[in-house]
């Protein structure tokens, strides 16, 4: 009898712990602390810090192959990007700090300009050309699709009169 009785126990108990607020229930939706963010996960790919303190960070696909990649960059404060062009589209987001981006092809940071800030979105035409500086840290995220090739515009077609 007591067998039976335990055995009854746990036959009613076992949906109602399903019914609770369970830990195991919740795997997917874990408590979280208010202010706290989910980490950022990256792929595991190779990323370069390049001698201008610019850091290269290729999170799939690769510009230089046909097809659609995405690339992330972050510009020290001081960067100077020279004028140059693209041979296909460019979609720039800007993650956080801020750029100057500059639809010419005549180096001048003294010219009026547009600093794009966090959740700007700029699209930058093949062919066009263009230049960018950072007055801060710029995280900025590009894509494209591949293949997609820069080149830099001769210096006597950059300067000012």
């Amino acid at each position: 009898m007591k067998k039976t009785a335990h055995y009854a126990m746990a036959m009613l108990l076992v949906p109602w712990l399903s019914c609770t607020n369970h830990p195991v229930q919740n795997l997917a939706n874990p408590p979280i602390e208010k202010g706290e963010n989910a980490k950022m996960i990256l792929p595991p790919v190779k990323d370069t810090l390049l001698k201008s303190g610019r850091k290269n960070i290729y999170l799939t696909g690769n510009r230089l192959q046909p097809g659609f990649f995405i690339e992330r960059y972050i510009f020290p404060p001081g960067y100077k990007g020279m004028p140059h062009v693209h041979n296909s589209d460019l979609y720039v987001t800007i993650i956080s700090g801020s750029a100057h981006i500059v639809m010419n092809k005549v180096f001048d940071t003294t010219e009026a300009s547009m600093a794009y800030g966090p959740g700007s979105f700029v699209i930058i035409k093949a062919d066009q050309p263009h230049y960018e500086w950072f007055t801060q840290e710029c995280t900025m995220q590009v894509s494209g699709i591949g293949p997609n090739e820069t080149y830099y515009l001769p210096e006597n077609e950059t300067k000012k009169p």
